[in-house]
This record gives C-alpha cells, structure tokens and sequence, in this order.
C-alpha cells in the first residue's frame, strides 16, 4: 500500500472511532444526568453516578486523543499521529469508550507503524 492510500485508511479508522466515542461520550452524560435525578429521591444512589462520572471523565480524555489522532491524520502530520499512536490507549478506549473506538484504534496502529516521515 502506498503512503497516501494508509494515511486515507488511518483517517477513516481515526473518524469511526471519533464518532463512536463521541457517542458513548454522550450516553455517560446521559447516565450521570439520570443518576444525579435519582439521588435526590434516593442518596444512596449517587454512588452509582460517581462511577459513571469517572466513566465519562476516562471516556472524554479518550475521546481528546481518538480527535488528535484524527485531526493528525487529516493534516497529514505523520510525526504527531506516530506519537500519539498507543496500544495502551486502544486498550483503555476498548474498556471506557467501547468496542468500536478500542477496535479501530488497534486497526490504525499498525498502518501508522508503516508510515514513513516525508
């Protein structure tokens, strides 16, 4: 593959894993918004909204990265996307932002690796 055609895949992985961690960004505030009602009723449910805050808040720094990564291969900034490009991160993203991002991220990783510095 050449150059050009593994940076337009890497953006195309980076764009679904965009928008599906904007969507599970959206399905934690929507949790936290419910929780934080119910513990009006009953306190002792604010704990559950403690931890879907903490969900949203691993959810939002993923969701930073995952748009870097994107916007670094919209750019065509192979060094920034290079260093951003984690296994570790595709990791959290699978286990805080859902399967798809977390999925698409580990797709990315390794036509990222291949891209050369022009």
């Amino acid at each position: 593959m050449s150059q050009r055609s593994e940076l337009k895949s890497v953006k195309t992985y980076m764009l679904v894993a965009l928008v599906f961690a904007i969507l599970s960004l959206i399905v934690y505030i929507i949790l936290v918004a419910l929780y934080l009602i119910v513990s009006i009723v009953a306190p002792p449910a604010a704990i559950i909204g403690v931890v879907f805050i903490a969900l949203l808040v691993v959810d939002a720094i993923v969701l930073m990265r995952i748009y870097k990564m994107y916007t670094a291969a919209k750019n065509g900034d192979i060094s920034t996307l290079k260093s951003l490009n984690s296994i570790g991160w595709a990791i959290v993203a699978l286990l805080f932002s859902g399967l798809i991002p977390g999925i698409m991220m580990l797709l990315a990783h390794s036509p990222i690796e291949r891209l050369q510095q022009e």
